[in-house]
């Protein structure tokens, strides 16, 4: 679906009045819609009308009322609770009810046109690549009934580039396993870079082999298909910080000797979810003028057990010396995490963030829409928090009490990847061992997203399917980073 946003200014209807045909600049639109509050339902509407119906102005409510144009009321709450949450739910069920409408009309509920944008185009995403009877999307053009100031034009444009972001990686996590292959992924991003600005390179495997990657190296043995580490570089014209990301990407999770069921890999396609929001949140950096310099690594690999997989009893030897003995081969995203947060630390970054489905115990914790934050710097972590909010995407911090680090001790190596046995704790076990591999001067927050990656139902602005979830965040913390350049 092709959707074009232009800004035009009421004519000839006070603001708040409902619209006549030809009382607004959109006059020509098949629909007009109009933010419905609750406890301010429309007065020229009969009561026991709005009741029959349901429609009580409540957040992505909508009702059409017959006409030319068509009239559609759109819930957005209460007036005292809108902001950018509520606007953007709004928007994504109005993007579902109207996905048949070519021109619209829309008064916007708030000056904020970004929330607006974004939840419209996130809301009304389908991935239908795959479905041969699906219906071509209808190409829509949406006026916005607002004066065309530079706040508004930010507002559409802001929304606009962020949600496109989102959008890339939702596609790429929806992809099946056998077309998103660490390779494909690698020249995903190569596009990817070309089309935004940014620097990339890519890490074959024998490049990985020479650069001592042994935790991606030993996940890949069980694949027929070879690795490979892409590193993206952005870099604006002034800066004075840098900061590095990481994304797990498995683009398929077998689970290689300690084989999944089947329940269970229905959904391992999306293992790759944290790279695909690194690269998501990497393409809009430019367009949105991100005053921090920012490198961003890669490790791609599927987890199977067909070719010379590691074996339970293993040890590999990770990039930075540690000895790791394998207890679980389903342990194997913290493993190539482990060799990219080496990299990443050896370039000295001011701060050091990575993303990951990561454990399942992190989805348990917190359920679907809420990510686990785990880090060793306060002001980090407080930072993604409140990025996370003002995106729309929570995060909850854990805890990573030093008490716990001893159960990662081997009794044949330096680390163990998994603690057999136990039950508590797992997520935060997990995070105990990829920051071993952060230098501890370093600033480092790990964001587990195993349970917000994908989406059970159509929820707010989040579909069923992919969610895209951390590009936002993530492009909210370093486009709105505290220091400035000089």
């Amino acid at each position: 679906m092709s959707v074009t946003w232009v800004l035009r200014p009421e004519t000839g209807a006070a603001a708040g009045a409902k619209p006549e045909a030809g009382a607004v600049a959109g006059a020509e639109a098949e629909a007009v819609v109009r933010p419905v509050w609750v406890g301010e339902l429309p007065a020229d509407l009969p009561v026991a009308y709005l009741a029959g119906t349901g429609f009580s102005g409540a957040v992505g409510q909508v009702l059409q009322l017959p006409g030319t144009p068509v009239t559609v009321l759109l819930g957005v709450g209460p007036r005292d609770r809108l902001d950018r949450d509520a606007i953007r739910a709004a928007a994504a069920g109005l993007a579902r009810a109207v996905c048949a409408y070519r021109r619209l009309a829309v008064h916007p509920p708030s000056p904020d046109l970004r929330p607006l944008v974004e939840g419209y185009l996130l809301g009304g995403y389908r991935f239908t690549r795959y479905r041969s009877s699906a219906a071509a999307p209808v190409d829509q053009l949406i006026e916005v009934l607002t004066p065309e100031t530079p706040a508004a034009r930010r507002g559409l444009f802001e929304g606009r580039r962020l949600a496109e972001a989102v959008l890339l990686a939702r596609d790429l996590v929806n992809e099946p396993g056998e077309a998103l292959t660490p390779p494909a992924f690698a020249e995903h991003a190569v596009k990817v870079a070309a089309e935004t600005g940014l620097e990339c390179e890519v890490w074959d495997g024998r490049r990985i082999a020479d650069e001592r990657l042994g935790g991606l190296l030993g996940v890949s043995r069980g694949s027929l298909v070879p690795p490979r580490l892409v590193k993206l570089g952005y870099r604006p014209e002034r800066w004075t910080e840098r900061i590095a990301l990481v994304g797990k990407g498995v683009t398929f999770d077998a689970g290689g000797l300690s084989l999944k069921s089947n329940a269970h890999l229905a959904g391992m396609k999306a293992d790759m979810a944290g790279a695909a929001a690194v690269l998501g949140a990497m393409s809009v950096l430019d367009a949105l003028d991100c005053p921090v310099a920012v490198d961003a690594w890669l490790p791609l690999t599927e987890n199977m057990p067909n070719a010379d997989p590691i074996r339970v009893g293993d040890v590999l030897v990770m990039r930075n010396g540690t000895t790791v003995e394998i207890c679980h081969a389903d342990a194997e995203g913290r493993l190539i995490m482990a060799d990219a947060l080496t990299l990443a630390g050896e370039t000295r970054p001011q701060a050091v963030i990575d993303i990951a489905t990561l454990t399942d115990a992190a989805a348990i914790a917190l359920g679907r829409r809420v990510a686990a934050l785990m880090g060793t710097d306060d002001t980090l972590i407080e930072r993604l928090r409140a990025a996370g909010t003002r995106a729309g995407e929570p995060l909850w911090p854990l805890p990573l009490p030093d008490a716990y680090r001893p159960q990662l001790r081997s009794r044949i190596a330096d680390l163990v990847n998994y603690t057999l046995g136990t039950r508590h704790g797992t997520a935060l076990l997990a995070g105990h061992f990829l920051r071993a591999f952060v230098p501890p001067d370093i600033p480092w927050a790990h964001l587990d997203i195993q349970g917000t990656a994908l989406s059970d139902t159509d929820d707010a602005e989040w579909p069923a399917g992919a969610t895209g979830f951390g590009v936002r965040t993530l492009a909210e913390l370093l486009t709105t980073h505290p220091h400035s350049p000089t």
